[in-house]
């Protein structure tokens, strides 16, 4: 095998599913379809739940059989998990030893903040179409960013950028975070807040046409939901899942 060829093998993608591990499960579902407006693309019963979007981005609810703190995982797709995770581990990275399930293997490590990545390689199963989901002002599309929050920024970009070989695409001029584009059009990025008041777990940003119209919708359902922030390229509104996991509704501009 070439060095090309095992570069491309090893080489972070996309993102196969953003995650997040809850204490209740049913809650947690029932806030994600029936109050975000999610479809469940599997079973919703047991211990998780997945939401296939539009833009073939999956999120994932899961609940553990022994109690752990609510948290967000991401899964970054590689065309070969073992080799992915040999190179990681050899500039530094935190993994375990790949794992098999009938459907992918996944090499489960942290990043400096203790947030889960997981280095993901799904196996051969066909071409399944990404289930359909009515598109309205106010239906959720997509995934257009998701992220970890971070306590030193430098630390992470060295992380994400040196150990996992992701590619800044855009770096803060206050040098508060970094975003990185992958080859799916996926966004992924890390964010130290200046007051300090998160240090770790994630934030969603979910796609909409329509933020002051999805702001509506929700407030509607008792949601406590910040009115939408504008910024040269988008509009924003924050508001926290049952764990305290941060939900943004986002609204590219044209």
């Amino acid at each position: 095998m070439t060095a090309s060829s095992t570069a491309s093998a090893t080489a972070i993608t996309g993102i196969d599913l953003i995650g997040a591990v809850v204490p209740d499960i049913k809650r947690s579902i029932a806030y994600y379809r029936d109050t975000l407006g999610l479809v469940p693309t599997s079973p919703t019963d047991g211990a998780g739940a997945e939401f296939t979007m539009n833009d073939g981005v999956t999120y994932g609810l899961w609940q553990p059989d022994e109690p752990t703190p609510p948290h967000y995982s991401v899964m970054f797709r590689v065309a070969d998990a073992r080799k992915a995770v040999e190179e990681m581990r050899a500039r530094g990275g935190d993994f375990l030893d790949v794992m098999e399930s009938p459907v992918c293997y996944m090499g489960i490590g942290h990043d400096p903040d203790g947030n889960t990545v997981i280095i993901h390689q799904r196996k051969p199963h066909g071409d399944e179409p990404v289930p359909h989901h009515a598109r309205s002002t106010t239906s959720i599309n997509g995934a257009d960013m998701y992220g970890f929050f971070v306590s030193n920024v430098a630390r992470s970009l060295k992380y994400y950028r040196d150990v996992l070989g992701l590619q800044p695409t855009e770096l803060d001029e206050q040098a508060r975070g970094a975003e990185f584009t992958l080859g799916d059009g996926s966004s992924f990025g890390f964010w130290c807040p200046p007051d300090g008041s998160k240090t770790s777990g994630g934030f969603t940003m979910f796609a909409v046409s329509d933020a002051k119209a999805k702001v509506a919708e929700l407030r509607a359902k008792g949601v406590a939901i910040d009115d939408p922030l504008e910024t040269p390229g988008c509009f924003m509104a924050f508001t926290p899942d049952p764990d305290g996991n941060t939900v943004i509704v986002h609204q590219r501009k044209a």
